[in-house]
């Protein structure tokens, strides 16, 4: 029952929202619904201003305007108004000409003053192009000038329309000042010695009286000032004043009034009729508009409260209904095919309903109400929809994405364990690829031509790759599941190794023991000390094995003890090298070493990093050509700090860095030379557990390693690591 109120509350809240919305924006027109309340009276709004600021405009265009086209109070047909060459000869235009050759291209001033052209025309335009003259004067323009021989070149009609558009802005100014009732009084005068000029609609009043108006603007010459009780006078009252002064720095005296009871029937009083009917409807709407807002929203948030709690349920569980198990992202697909179909459904919905009530007013209102109604109605439900598949925790795993994603991830992790990936990739992702763009193709034929074939044939290919990834994925899950196993087993081998390793180490220990014994003997005869040195020769190197095994175990599980202090880098590595000095020597290498001329203070297990630096040192031993150079540089990166050691190995190097560093993989593929091949993997994982990174290199016979490890700025960072 919560449910259905609540429903039906918001669907309410909805319309009424519309229609509040709907009165706003018939309501108050090209001023905003907050304008309108602000600025309570017409008199006060920048409404009433922009209008007085017009009148005020058109009174100096009549002023301009009188004089171009009256003569003693009447309108002068034989006044030149242009003058120009056509064929090479002067011509002079007069307003009665130019009138005359209007009409025969179809123009004519209708009842509201406005420049028409579709009344009976004689002349064509093409015609009309043929008569080109070359206009040097225009008394609606009396300062133009021709810059240029080809400047002012135009159509007879060109110029009887430009001529009439003016006489229109003349005969709309006298119909609005002088042929009817007007609000608006104005008064100019021009004056100079004993000449004077007067411009005014009411001879009646003077300029006195005139301000004693509602509204009121005035100045003259004297002092420059504009008196005003509007809030903002315009600003080109003086140069509009001084532009039409027909006398050189005559006097004058300007002031226009409005009568703010506006008896009379004109453009102010229409105005200040729409103005508070704009306000009454601007409050109305405003105040339905915040009601049914908050309404939709509380409304809409109580619905999304209840959704999947059924009323008389008494435990906690999420219900879903049927529509909620179909895929989120194929009903999010479905909605915004309906979004697309509501836009074209709804010009069709209003043309029906136009041919049985006529004519709709605001017709893109109702266009935007309609569409969103219906796209409304489908939103609802779904939202609600997403809200349950949310709070049942299924919304995610309920998606073909979701599940178009498991796919692709059970097929990359099944093809990263195949060779070559290449073509694993390739043979997943051409077919949907291709089949993809032909669907899209098809359905773009479907709409656009209504090809029915399209659409079976683009739906029964969907359904068919459908299967065949379901395979897919079927086979991904099966080598995933078989590799999964073999890792399994690895890890055991690996175990076992350890154990192993741990088991031979007593009777190795003994072995050694009882040849270093035998050794004490003396024994004279020289078979027997060449026995003897091979058997410590081997057990040892057996022995150093079966620790390196161990030790590469318990690094590669983490299984090692790290105890991080604060160590001298380059203190650390100078050690090493003397400790190897002998050995360089021997093996013919020369040391170059490159420190920075400050401490490099590095967070570091002091012993584990002295195995990884004496690992590198040895396979130099080893791998070195003879007779070069090993580099030996610590630098120092933002945070961290850098050993790197370089140099050119004896043997070409035909593997990668990633192989050098697995386990019994050595740089001496003949393998002639002494080594476990577990140098390297075990200062990889030590370098690791110490927080840092172990990095190969090889280019040709040039092999690099760094070892980079983590600086110390502070010693709550070393406190903090230790801990």
């Amino acid at each position: 029952m919560k449910k259905i109120i609540a429903g039906t509350i918001h669907a309410l809240a909805v319309l009424m929202l519309l229609f509040s919305i709907f009165m706003l924006t018939l309501g108050t027109s090209d001023k905003t619904a907050l304008d309108s309340i602000r600025q309570p009276e017409y008199i006060t709004s920048s409404a009433f201003e922009s209008r007085v600021s017009e009148s005020v405009n058109d009174i100096f265009d009549y002023i301009n305007l009188k004089d171009l086209f009256e003569k003693k109070g009447t309108l002068d047909l034989n006044q030149v108004i242009a003058q120009g060459e056509r064929n090479g000869q002067p011509a002079s235009y007069s307003l009665d000409y130019l009138i005359k050759y209007a009409r025969s291209m179809g123009y004519y001033l209708n009842d509201k003053n406005e420049l028409a052209d579709d009344g009976p025309a004689t002349l064509s335009h093409e015609e009309d192009l043929k008569n080109k003259i070359r206009v040097t004067y225009r008394a609606y323009m009396p300062d133009y000038q021709p810059s240029s021989p080809a400047d002012g070149i135009m159509s007879m009609g060109q110029l009887a329309r430009e001529t009439l558009t003016y006489l229109a802005k003349y005969y709309a100014v006298r119909s609005e000042f002088f042929d009817h009732a007007t609000n608006l009084k104005f008064f100019a005068y021009y004056a100079q010695g004993d000449k004077s000029v007067t411009y005014t609609n009411d001879s009646a009043m003077t300029p006195a009286q005139i301000a004693e108006l509602g509204k009121y603007i005035c100045t003259n010459s004297t002092n420059l000032e504009v008196r005003t009780n509007l809030k903002t006078a315009p600003s080109n009252v003086i140069p509009l004043l001084q532009a039409r002064n027909p006398y050189d720095n005559g006097d004058y005296e300007f002031a226009v009034g409005i009568d703010t009871n506006f008896p009379a029937e004109d453009a102010f009083q229409e105005a200040a009729h729409a103005y508070n009917a704009r306000r009454k409807s601007a409050i109305v709407g405003i105040i339905l508009l915040s009601i049914s807002a908050i309404t939709a929203a509380v409304t809409l948030a109580t619905l999304v409260l209840l959704a999947g709690h059924p009323e008389h349920a008494e435990d906690n569980r999420i219900y879903l209904f049927p529509l909620d198990k179909l895929p989120g992202d194929l009903v999010l697909l479905m909605f915004a095919g309906w979004f697309r179909a509501a836009d074209h459904l709804t010009p069709a919905l209003l043309n029906s309903i136009e041919l049985i009530l006529g004519s709709l007013p605001a017709w893109d209102f109702w266009e935007t109400s309609v569409s969103f109604l219906l796209k409304y109605i489908m939103f609802v439900p779904l939202c609600l929809s997403i809200v349950r598949t949310y709070k049942a925790d299924v919304l995610w795993h309920n998606t073909l994405i979701y599940r178009i994603l498991q796919l692709i991830r059970y097929y990359i992790h099944a093809a990263a364990l195949t060779a070559p990936k290449f073509w694993s990739y390739f043979l997943f992702l051409l077919p949907n690829a291709a089949s993809f763009a032909m669907i899209v193709v098809l359905l773009i034929r479907f709409f656009q031509h209504q090809s029915l074939f399209a659409f079976l044939v683009a739906v029964a290919l969907f359904f068919i790759m459908l299967a065949i990834d379901f395979y897919t994925w079927r086979i991904a899950t099966g080598l995933t599941k078989a590799v999964n196993e073999q890792v399994k087993s690895e890890r055991l081998k690996a175990d076992l190794i350890t154990n192993v390793s741990h088991d031979l180490k007593t009777p190795l220990t003994s072995i050694i023991n009882y040849v270093d014994l035998l050794k004490r003997e003396h024994i004279d005869n020289p078979r027997v000390q060449e026995y003897l040195a091979v058997l410590d020769q081997k057990s040892n190197r057996l022995k150093t094995l079966t620790e390196d095994l161990v030790e590469a175990s318990k690094a590669s599980s983490g299984n090692v003890n790290i105890t991080l202090t604060e160590i001298n880098y380059s203190e650390i590595v100078m050690q090493a090298l003397g400790e190897f000095e002998d050995k360089f020597h021997t093996c013919k290498l020369e040391i170059v070493e490159h420190y920075p001329d400050h401490p490099v203070m590095i967070l570091a297990d002091g012993r584990h990093l002295w195995r990884v630096i004496e690992n590198l040192l040895n396979n130099c031993c080893k791998y070195a050509l003879r007779e070069s150079r090993v580099y030996v540089d610590i630098s120092e990166e933002d945070s961290r700090a850098v050993l790197t050691i370089k140099n050119i190995s004896s043997s070409p190097l035909n593997i990668s860095p990633e192989e050098l560093t697995e386990r019994f993989v050595r740089g001496d593929v003949s393998r002639t030379t002494e080594g476990s091949g577990l140098g390297l993997a075990i200062a990889k994982s030590l370098t690791a557990l110490m927080h840092g990174q172990f990095v190969i290199s090889i280019d040709g016979d040039l092999y690099k390693a760094e070892v980079i490890l983590p600086k110390v700025t502070n010693k709550a960072e070393l406190t903090e690591s230790t801990s």
